[in-house]
């Protein structure tokens, strides 16, 4: 398994090191162990600090044929996902034996730096958790690796994103995300939840996310308020919408070597209400077949700022490819693959050895060899390009309390997305409507959104943000007074 620091240095080759001859005469034997210290100090160099998937190291443990008042031991599992999760101390390790824990899962806890708190399937076993993953505020230094995450099956016909990310330092390994086409996967930070710094996603399969027909509101990865994100080595596929949507405030983000395919939109850059995405980077990715716009685009309505130092360089598309229209972001050096360059196959994307693509994309993933989460009959996943899929249900209008596990209180909310559609093309190159598509996209619209007590607009959250910002700035200036004082 190729760990995160290895996946995020891999265009980076070591610093050569100047070896001296020895003084006096020395001999061989001599030379050759002060090369071989050498070679061991520059391992570890790049050596990641840890490597949550690679640990086989199990503290406690949970089983679907568990107790409610086991101790968590490899002889005496505890019975569910959160109470494993609710468990564990910074450091610790908690294996999920084999089977599906229904009833989703949130994180009211984390660790500290270098000890994070790590949920994942027990080594050679598979696990399946179903319903909605939440990693809440407050909850630093979490990994989640080597699991398969369903986030249909919510309470009382929700949808809500999952895995939702409001927290710092969260890390997703290795695992394989779905919600089986009923809404957003991934949201990372909520102006009103919490925004979320330093996630990281690595290796992941994340796909079949989003309502069918499109409706221009459900992504793959959706990067509402979030700050240095590293999204490395994932196959990110099959997403009604955008498989990455960066809006309207993603910060600091690195995006490379990732595959992303057959999205509505590969990538979307973004802003509104007076922020704007700025200082990502996008590079070494293969992304095509994009089913309702383009591979790369972005949008700022008019009046807002435009995203700055947005880098997109060094990526293979495809004839659907990267439209500047909308400006806030440079490309550069990035190619267009020819027919037949790259094919589709049961395990990911291959590229043909010695093409222009090759030489962008070097460290192409592959799909994570998880177990695909279970498809329900009511909410079939696509079965191939273009399926069409279940019609969009009604989206409540409030959101209940679970109330089922500890700490509970008021679930976040579903998250708005709205993104560029009006005055574009079908991303073919051709003048066609978006509706001639088979994934079908909206006009930009404020529409409302569940929160646990009232609804919301877009332009209401847009408020709070705002608000909140304000608030941050005047405690930051209070301390600054007191200290003055």
């Amino acid at each position: 398994m190729l760990t995160i620091a290895n996946k995020v240095s891999a265009h980076s080759s070591p610093p050569t090191t100047a070896v001296a001859t020895p003084l006096g005469g020395l001999g061989p034997r001599i030379l050759y162990a002060a090369i071989a210290l050498v070679a061991l100090a520059i391992l570890l160099m790049y050596a990641p600090a840890y490597s949550a998937a690679a640990s086989s190291t199990c503290d406690k443990f949970a089983s679907p044929q568990g107790s409610e008042t086991g101790t968590g031991s490899a002889t005496a599992p505890v019975l569910t996902a959160q109470a494993l999760a609710n468990s564990l101390s910074a450091g610790q390790v908690g294996c999920l034996k084999a089977g599906t824990y229904t009833g989703g899962l949130t994180f009211y806890h984390g660790g500290t730096d270098g000890s994070p708190i790590v949920l994942r399937s027990d080594p050679g076993e598979q696990a399946v958790i179903t319903g909605r993953m939440w990693i809440a505020e407050g909850a630093n230094y979490v990994t989640v690796a080597d699991l398969s995450l369903n986030g249909n099956h919510q309470p009382n016909g929700e949808t809500l994103p999952s895995p939702s990310v409001d927290a710092n330092n969260v890390t997703f390994e290795s695992d394989d995300v779905t919600d089986e086409h009923t809404g957003i996967c991934f949201v990372l930070g909520s102006p009103s939840w919490g925004a979320a710094g330093s996630t990281v996603i690595s290796g992941d399969h994340i796909h079949d996310c989003g309502v069918l027909p499109a409706t221009n509101h459900d992504h793959g990865i959706y990067m509402e308020d979030a700050t240095n994100t590293r999204i490395v080595g994932n196959f990110i596929d099959r997403n009604a919408d955008r498989g990455i949507q960066l809006y309207p405030y993603a910060a600091g983000s690195v995006i490379t070597d990732n595959v992303i395919a057959e999205n509505g939109t590969g990538i979307d850059i973004s802003g509104a209400e007076g922020v704007a995405s700025s200082n990502n980077t996008i590079e070494h990715n293969l992304i095509v077949n994009s089913l309702v716009r383009h591979d790369v685009e972005s949008w700022f309505p008019e009046g807002n700022p435009l995203g700055t130092n947005n880098i997109v360089r060094d990526n293979c598309v495809s004839s659907t490819g990267i439209d500047t229209e909308g400006g806030g972001f440079t490309p550069t050096s990035n190619v267009t693959a020819s027919a037949g360059e790259f094919v589709a196959e049961e395990t990911g994307y291959s590229i043909k050895a010695g093409t222009a693509c090759a030489a962008m994309v070097p460290n192409l993933p592959t799909i994570p060899s998880v177990a695909r989460p279970p498809v329900s009959e009511e909410t079939p996943g696509l079965t191939g390009p273009g399926s069409t899929g279940p019609e969009a249900s009604t989206e409540p209008e409030t959101v209940s309390n679970s109330g089922s596990t500890p700490g509970g209180g008021a679930n976040p909310p579903s998250s708005g997305t709205p993104g560029p559609t009006e005055g574009k093309t079908s991303g073919t190159g051709s003048q066609k409507s978006n509706s001639t598509s088979s994934h079908s996209g909206h006009s930009r619209k404020s529409r409302k959104h569940a929160t646990p007590n009232h609804t919301h607009s877009i332009k209401a959250r847009a408020a709070r943000t705002k608000a909140a910002r304000r608030a941050k700035a005047a405690a930051r200036k209070g301390r600054s007074s007191s200290k003055s004082r």
